[in-house]
């Protein structure tokens, strides 16, 4: 028996969005009247939250105005036609879109080690993303990181750092003024991506991993140790969630 496209997207969105109204109640991540900037990078995990957030946007209980900006990188290939495709998208769920032009990668100082260039791209992302909320007026700024992120970072940190920092959920930057939000963060990757199959989009992918010429990372070790652990990762992923946040 075939599949209707149609009602198997709206089952797998209506999976996510009650991991993200969970996220919700557990974290209080979004307040009725608020103005919420998406960073929205073309991938998997911020297309499908813009497809979440467009729908929730107008909830009776917690009403808020949704925008999204794309970070644009200088060395990134097609750019004019992924402008098109995400302004496309971005008309279709009547959210409005802005860009932002990424400073050229100025490399390592002088005998200094070169930065990974996932490294190097967050930052400046993160950097244009608060940037233009501060200055629009924007107190809340949502990203996708979901649940794999959030434990790959912890055993990342603790494995690497010694320490037990993960991702929160809500952070507050400029004394308040934006608040950094992960609504995703109880959400598994692979629960984002069979949502994300049924979207019909052509995802951006992440150029990093091919500018690192192939390089593993402290992040790759951390995401094989988890995925070794087979039936058991889930529940590894949600103890390193909790022991970061000390619930």
């Amino acid at each position: 028996m075939s599949v209707d496209p149609f009602a198997d997207r709206e089952r797998r969105l209506h999976f996510l969005n009650r991991r993200l109204a969970a996220a919700q109640k557990r974290w209080s991540l979004f307040a009725d009247g608020d103005r919420v900037l998406l960073g929205l990078s073309g991938g998997m995990d911020s297309v499908t939250l813009l497809h979440l957030l467009a729908r929730r946007r107008r909830a009776a209980t917690c009403g808020f105005a949704l925008a999204a900006l794309h970070v644009e990188f200088p060395a990134a290939e097609g750019r004019e036609e992924r402008r098109r495709r995400l302004e496309e998208l971005c008309d279709g769920l009547d959210v409005p879109l802005a860009f932002a032009s990424a400073e050229p990668d100025p490399g390592p100082p002088a005998g200094g080690r070169p930065a990974h260039p996932c490294f190097r791209c967050a930052r400046e992302r993160r950097r244009l993303l608060f940037t233009h909320a501060a200055e629009h007026g924007f107190g809340k700024l949502a990203l996708g990181h979901h649940l794999d992120d959030a434990a790959e970072t912890v055993l990342m940190n603790l494995l690497f750092k010694g320490g037990l920092e993960g991702l929160p959920p809500r952070r507050d930057f400029f004394e308040g003024r934006v608040a950094l939000v992960r609504p995703l963060l109880l959400a598994e990757k692979a629960e984002i991506a069979r949502a994300a199959a049924t979207l019909d989009f052509p995802f951006v992918p992440c150029l990093c991993d091919r500018a690192a010429g192939g390089l593993g990372s402290e992040r790759d070790r951390a995401r094989d140790y988890l995925r070794s652990l087979g039936r058991n990762a889930r529940t590894a992923k949600r103890h390193l969630l909790r022991v970061s946040l000390k619930e």
